[in-house]
C-alpha cells in the first residue's frame, strides 16, 4: 500500500446509471480504503465500479501513482468481456487501462490512441502491479497500484492527471464480448465497447 493513501476527493457529474456521490469502500482482504462508484450499463446489463486511492498529498503535488480499484460484472458467464478506464477522462491522447479474465487470471494491458480508432499497445512506462484479485460466475475483482500512471508519454504524445485541481476526469468502457488472443496481452483483439461514459 501507498505510504499514508487517501481515498481521492472526486466531484462527478450525473451519468448514465452511475452514482455521483463517491462511496467509501475498505477492502476486507488488504485494508485498503478507496473512494468508489458504480455504473450500471443498460446496454450490456453488466456494469462496473471503480475506485481510487491516491497519496496523502496528492492535493497538494500532482500525483503521479495511485492503488486502484475495478470490479467488472458480466451476464455473459463463459466469456466476461473486458472492462477498462480512461485516466484522462478521454479515449484519445489518454492513458487507457484494459482488463479482462482468462483461465481464472485477470489480464491487463495498457493503451494509447491519438484517433478514434482500437488502441495500441502503449510504449510509455506505466506499471501494474496486482494487489489482489478475485474471479467468480457474475464478476471480477482487481486491486492494484498503477505507478507512473497519471502522467503519460506515448512517442511524441504527453499528457496527466492532474490531482492537485481537486478533480479527476475519468471514462469508464465495457463490453460483454470477450478479446481473442487472450494468453497475451499485448496482442489480443477485441471489439469495440458496447458501453461507456464520463464518470469525472
Amino acid at each position: 500500500m501507498l505510504p499514508g493513501s487517501i481515498p481521492v476527493t472526486i466531484v462527478p457529474q450525473r451519468c448514465l446509471g452511475q452514482t455521483s456521490t463517491p462511496v467509501v469502500y475498505k477492502d476486507p482482504d488488504t485494508g485498503i480504503v478507496f473512494d468508489t462508484w458504480t455504473a450500471s450499463d443498460k446496454v450490456t446489463n453488466s456494469g462496473l465500479t471503480l475506485g481510487l486511492a491516491l497519496p496523502s498529498n496528492a492535493l497538494k503535488t500532482d500525483a503521479s501513482e495511485f492503488i486502484g480499484y475495478l470490479q467488472c460484472s458480466s451476464t455473459n458467464t463463459t466469456d466476461m468481456g473486458w472492462c477498462g478506464i480512461s485516466l484522462g477522462g478521454n479515449m484519445i491522447n489518454s492513458l487507457l487501462l484494459m482488463t479482462y479474465p482468462y483461465n481464472q487470471t485477470i489480464f491487463t494491458s495498457f493503451r494509447y490512441t491519438t484517433t478514434y480508432a482500437k488502441p495500441s499497445v502503449y510504449s510509455g512506462n506505466a506499471t501494474l502491479t496486482q494487489i489482489s484479485s478475485k474471479l467468480n460466475l457474475t464478476h471480477y475483482t482487481l486491486i492494484y497500484r498503477c505507478q507512473n500512471c497519471l502522467f503519460w508519454t506515448d512517442g511524441s504524445q504527453t499528457g496527466n492527471a492532474s490531482t492537485s485541481a481537486g478533480t479527476l476526469g475519468l471514462r469508464w468502457a465495457q463490453s460483454i464480448a470477450a478479446p481473442s488472443n487472450r494468453d497475451c496481452p499485448d496482442n489480443i483483439n477485441f471489439r469495440e465497447h458496447s458501453g461507456e461514459h464520463f464518470c469525472g
